[in-house]
């Protein structure tokens, strides 16, 4: 059986997506489509997932407690109207002179105010450099999410080319197994055969349909999932092409380990997290300076002396600096911090050791589904030429009915492994992919 070959690569080129505005949050049924390529398959899923809407929801709010952060920087406005009215009003006495009253009975007090914290010695923008840091961890967050549903597209896809592709095997040898009882039972009645040769080719028969069976039950497995990655209709029939691409690809370890490091969002997640705790590190380290403070308010009021119930313009101002002399909690926080960083530091080496074994891992899924694809080629040509002269030396009588069944069997078990060795060996370069980081590269954004 002979498999097309093109660069792994392709499988990354842009395209245009045929199914573009197709997807929605809720099910929906797909129409009539031609059949998707993975690189159109991903897109989808990563267009309107609810793990990347979420994701995108969380780095908004960290955007939005950014600027709430920064307001601290800029003054404040508010206004205020109160009325009090007291008793006894508050009078004095002068012989000769009558009553005097100090306060008037009903008080009115309308003003506008605002107040500004003109200085506090790094507080604000170490907070907002805090928030920044969380800002870029939930931005390469979303990448986290993006290369696991691609990963998890891309296995799910190639599964289900696997489970068709080994359906028409199944197929053809359902086939095969058909005509060679035919051939069977004319040779049963021509005398040259007996019963048992039937009985044993109608054993392979069933047993090559159970195997159909349990194929199409992984396959409709697999179709499901996709589904749900694609959140479209369980009655949705999606059509896919994929078929199993080979290219040799260079492994050096070191280099792709280089590369892993600067593109794994794994790996920056980690160094976000360190930079986040470094960030707060300082704010802690601020929280007991000064911050100073001003304040103004402009409005109308009464009781101002000769009249005390006319109203009148007023207007205060002033400074306000507060300083704090002691905070028992100063100290354990600073250490709280310190350690926080330490840990996140132990937390982003761990990360690196876990890339460094994920890179040599998939290289030696790689090199190791290459080395079975090239068995597989040489076991299916050696079945091939075996089921060959079986099937000559059949005719001539020279073996028996369950020797070319045997032969057969062996070759259609043969192209089947060939059939796995070349798409496990797509899987694991996709898994390469992922590995060093650049898995989502060259899909539309």
């Amino acid at each position: 059986m002979s498999t097309s070959v093109t660069p792994m690569r392709q499988f990354l080129v842009p395209a245009v997506l045929s199914v573009a505005g197709l997807l929605f949050f809720a099910p929906q049924a797909l129409p009539a489509q031609d059949s998707l390529s993975v690189t159109q398959v991903i897109r989808a899923v990563l267009l309107h997932h609810p793990l990347v809407a979420r994701a995108a929801a969380d780095m908004r709010a960290q955007e939005a407690r950014i600027a709430e952060t920064r307001s601290a920087r800029y003054p404040s406005f508010g206004a205020e109207a109160t009325y009090v009215r007291i008793g006894p009003v508050p009078e004095l006495s002068f012989p000769g002179l009558g009553l005097f009253r100090l306060a008037p009975e009903n008080n009115y007090d309308a003003h506008i105010g605002g107040r500004m914290t003109v200085y506090d010695f790094g507080k604000t923008s170490a907070a907002v450099s805090v928030d920044e840091a969380r800002l870029q961890s939930s931005r390469d967050g979303i990448d986290v999410v993006r290369t696991n549903l691609a990963a998890q597209t891309v296995r799910t896809f190639y599964s289900i080319a696997l489970l068709q592709k080994s359906l028409q095997i199944n197929g053809d040898q359902l086939q095969t197994l058909a005509e060679h009882l035919d051939v069977t039972r004319k040779r049963v009645d021509a005398g040259t055969a007996t019963e048992f040769d039937i009985l044993t080719t109608q054993a392979r028969i069933a047993a090559a349909e159970n195997q159909t069976a349990d194929v199409e039950n992984a396959l409709a497995r697999q179709q499901s999932v996709l589904r749900q990655l694609l959140g479209v209709t369980t009655d949705s029939a999606i059509a896919i092409r994929g078929e199993a691409t080979i290219t040799p690809i260079t492994l050096n370890a070191d280099s792709l380990y280089t590369t892993a490091l600067l593109a794994r969002p794994e790996v920056r997640i980690a160094r976000d997290a360190e930079q986040v705790a470094r960030e707060r590190q300082t704010l802690v380290g601020r929280g007991d300076l000064p911050s100073i403070l001003v304040n103004a308010n402009f409005g109308i009021k009464n009781g101002y002396i000769p009249n005390l119930d006319a109203l009148h313009g007023n207007w205060v101002a002033g400074i306000r600096a507060e300083i704090p002399a002691f905070n028992p909690r100063q100290g354990p926080q600073e250490e709280e911090a310190k350690a926080a960083v330490s840990a996140e530091e132990a937390q982003r080496a761990d990360v690196e050791r876990q890339v460094r074994a994920d890179v040599e891992q998939a290289i030696a899924e790689v090199q190791s589904a290459q080395k079975k694809m090239e068995i597989s080629r040489v076991q299916l040509q050696q079945t091939h030429d075996a089921a060959a002269i079986a099937r000559t030396r059949y005719e001539t009588g020279s073996v028996t009915n369950l020797d070319l069944l045997d032969a057969e069997t062996n070759e259609s078990a043969a192209r089947l492994a060939l059939l796995q060795a070349q798409y496990r060996y797509v899987l694991s370069t996709f898994e390469l992919h992922r590995a060093t980081g650049s898995l989502l590269a060259g899909i539309a954004q």
